[in-house]
């Protein structure tokens, strides 16, 4: 992101302050500032309809970090409604802790998954905003692969039965957290809704946890490695990736103590969600 159009959003933020701006974009009562009519904030938004267009995600650098107002800003980018939570929130912060279970929070290595697909209707796409990175610059890293890709790979290694399990079986998914629950394929069409918990979540209520199930999670998770590369967000770094057309992962994290045991530096994000899928003129 150009320097000058980062400063401009940084300004915005402080102006106008988190709170207000989500309770205006839900209420439809905000007004974007002039810079959003300029002409280096229409060259950004075609560079990012592009590279939506080409791969279904790409990562913003440099987007200053202001309590999440920033995000949201950024966000605005992708000609999108917002997908709201606890009525009138829209952005959400983390931060990896070695104290919890929560998968959002957890320091453990995550899985290749789309956001809330055991919702009724899962958001469109997931924005990753990286506030402070991992302590250890090689730890914490993200990727994500695009469906197409991971099919691709499927077939490449002849893994008939998985891409069977992906496109023809009919699975259900429980979220035993927000007590969601969902039927149906995992793959319809050009969309993908998928995470290995709610799977197995799923499973275990109906005590049908099976090796089978843990095969084809498994070989999702080698094939999907084998066609992504590691993204690493440095601080300001923002990931906007589809939540229909990939899935995103998240390795393993650690922490720094400043003072053993609830004191300590680790990676902290911002992330939040788009309703519909964005759409340009390319």
């Amino acid at each position: 992101m150009p320097d000058d159009l980062a400063q401009q959003l940084l300004e915005t933020s402080r102006s106008v302050g988190l709170e207000h701006l989500e309770a205006g974009l839900l209420g439809s009562t905000w007004e974007a500032p002039a810079f959003f009519q300029s002409s280096k904030w229409a060259a950004f938004i075609k560079q990012v309809a592009q590279a939506w267009h080409d791969r279904h995600s790409l990562v913003v650098r440099g987007v200053p970090t202001d309590n999440g107002a920033t995000t949201l800003l950024v966000a605005l980018s992708l000609n999108s409604h917002f997908k709201p939570y606890r009525e009138n929130k829209i952005v959400k912060h983390f931060k990896m802790s070695p104290w919890t279970t929560e998968l959002s929070q957890t320091i453990q290595e995550g899985h290749f998954h789309t956001d809330l697909n055991t919702s009724p209707t899962p958001p469109a796409a997931t924005v990753i905003h990286c506030h402070k990175p991992d302590p250890n610059p090689e730890m914490g890293e993200s990727r994500v692969v695009v469906l197409d890709d991971l099919l691709n790979e499927l077939e490449r290694r002849s893994e008939a039965e998985t891409l069977a399990f992906l496109t023809e079986a009919k699975v259900d998914m429980v979220d035993e957290r927000k007590r969601g629950s969902w039927s149906g394929s995992i793959i319809e069409g050009d969309t993908i809704r998928f995470h290995p918990e709610t799977l197995r979540a799923a499973a275990q209520r109906l005590d049908s946890l099976t090796q089978e199930l843990e095969h084809h999670l498994t070989v999702i998770h080698e094939s999907a490695m084998a066609v992504s590369e590691p993204i690493h967000l440095a601080p300001g770094d923002a990931l906007f990736v589809s939540n229909r057309r990939a899935l995103h992962y998240r390795g393993e994290c650690t922490v720094q103590f400043a003072k053993f045991p609830r004191q300590f530096f680790a990676r902290e994000i911002y992330v939040l969600h788009l309703q519909d899928e964005p759409q340009w003129k390319v």
